[in-house]
């Protein structure tokens, strides 16, 4: 029994909370911070990937540490790093100031996450486990969709700096708390760095992901694009020969022999590649052919952050019920109805009507969908030493899922607005082609994660199996 377990969770998920909100409380400002510090259009994107590629190309290496070193000192390393950036893209003056400082803000938020939810591994087990991931999935989906909404407010109400310097106070107070509440443990094993797998994953990861988000400019034959994704496929090839000759590898390559793990790990990338698309088109389309303001646009995801919380919550419980697998498919499923019902969208449709009730399903959907990953890969991957590789596994499959889907049905989506333009199709119709477009393929790779999820995952013991038979239930799937 761990001393302050609860308030233990309260600081994990609030430093979470603020990792996701940085994901999406800098859209709205975007025209504010293009205006304010000169950005050019080719640049501006970066104020958003400069984050994404450090945050998700430093996770795996942040997750290791967690399991090395002590689990607190990690969090708060990150939260320094984290609040110090925020405090610098606050203040820049400039558009390469701000990059700068949004990269060292990804870097603190690898450190933090990765650290936070092996902190969250290790406090709590079984049903308090359960629990445990429902707030942590349930928050971490809201941050979401609530960082378009407090972008649109601070901004309107502010300035587009107050998007970054929100995170100043709360890195302070959960900083403070941390020091007294959490406890300083860490794995109980001898810390044994691993340089050359930290350098070439890290490497390979940011240059994988620095390939997918350049392609929304460049595409895919770019010389840029293609260059850098060759130079990751070296640096990653070179990472799994050092891994499998490390005495203590970054992360061990035979979990992914853990069927959990290695389906958990692609129900991610399946996951966060059709919802982080969904936020994206879903803000495009509102915005651009609705003609909402950003204010407006943020208010319209409040449903559907509300449907996160409560059916993260709710997944919680059912999750010991029921088995992950189940709840995966589950929310796959939903997932896939609201993306199919979002590509009927058209020109005319009304929020009421066209755009709330998918909003709904689809919130349901993530709110399962996110706890069952996180306690797919984390059931196999519980033991002494292995809670900081789930943790970085689970964070890096969010952000690179999002950026590869992201990327792709931009392509696609961009690919048919030009063709119906080419139509003669007015602006409005032909953007409502190419979202439409989008929103059927990431249907279709929701499909991909119920399909994964019923081959791949398998069905563990549940606690009414448990009470009702003598013996174990026999291996899932056999």
């Amino acid at each position: 029994m761990v001393p302050h377990r609860w308030h233990i969770l309260f600081l994990v998920c609030t430093a979470q909370f603020m990792c996701v909100l940085d994901d999406t409380i800098v859209n709205v400002a975007l025209p504010s911070i293009q205006h304010g510090l000169g950005f050019s259009n080719a640049n501006l994107p970066w104020a958003i990937n400069g984050y994404l590629v450090t945050f998700g190309g430093l996770l795996l290496l942040g997750g290791r540490a967690s399991d090395l070193f002590v689990r607190r000192t990690v969090f708060l390393a990150g939260l320094v790093v984290f609040g110090v950036a925020s405090l610098a893209c606050g203040m820049s003056q400039g558009s390469a100031a701000l990059i700068i400082s949004r990269a060292a803000q990804g870097i603190g938020a690898a450190l933090m996450s990765a650290a936070a939810l092996a902190i969250l591994t290790v406090t709590f087990t079984g049903a308090e486990r359960n629990r445990a991931f429902g707030v942590w999935g349930g928050l971490a989906g809201a941050a979401g969709a609530l960082g378009m909404l407090l972008g649109g407010i601070l901004t309107s109400v502010l300035s587009w700096r107050w998007v970054f310097l929100i995170n100043v106070p709360l890195v302070v107070v959960v900083a403070v708390m941390s020091l007294r509440v959490i406890p300083r443990a860490r794995a109980q094993q001898r810390p044994a760095l691993d340089p050359l797998g930290a350098i070439s994953v890290t490497g390979g990861l940011g240059l994988l992901i620095y390939a997918i988000v350049h392609t929304e400019q460049a595409g895919w034959g770019s010389p840029v694009t293609l260059a850098c994704l060759t130079g990751a496929a070296v640096l990653l090839a070179f990472f799994a020969v050092a891994e499998s000759r490390h005495s203590a590898p970054l992360i061990p390559l035979g979990v992914f022999r853990r069927r959990n793990v290695s389906g958990g790990v692609i129900c991610g990338i399946l996951l966060s590649a059709s919802m982080l698309a969904l936020f994206f088109f879903l803000t495009l389309f509102m915005q651009r052919v609705l003609g909402y303001s950003a204010f407006e646009n943020g208010l319209a995801y409040l449903p559907m952050s509300l449907a996160v919380v409560v059916t993260a919550a709710m997944s919680a419980q059912l999750v010991g019920r029921f088995g992950f697998r189940t709840l995966l498919v589950a929310g796959f499923v939903l997932i896939a109805g609201a993306m199919a019902w979002f590509a009927q969208v058209d020109v005319d449709s009304s929020y009421v009507t066209g755009l709330l009730p998918p909003a709904l399903i689809g919130g349901a959907g993530l709110g399962a969908t996110l706890v069952s990953v996180i306690t797919t890969v984390t059931h196999d991957l519980s033991g002494e030493g292995e809670s900081g590789i789930a943790s970085g596994l689970v964070g890096t499959v969010q952000q690179m899922g999002g950026a590869l889907g992201i990327s792709v049905l931009s392509t696609i989506a961009a690919a048919r607005t030009d063709s119906a333009m080419a139509d003669s199709l007015g602006t409005s119709a032909a953007l409502v082609e190419g979202y439409q477009l989008a929103f059927y393929t990431a249907a279709g790779v929701a499909v991909a994660g119920v399909v994964v999820a019923l081959l791949v995952v398998t069905r563990p013991v549940v606690a009414a199996e448990k009470e009702g038979a003598s013996h174990p239930a026999p291996a899932p799937g056999a």
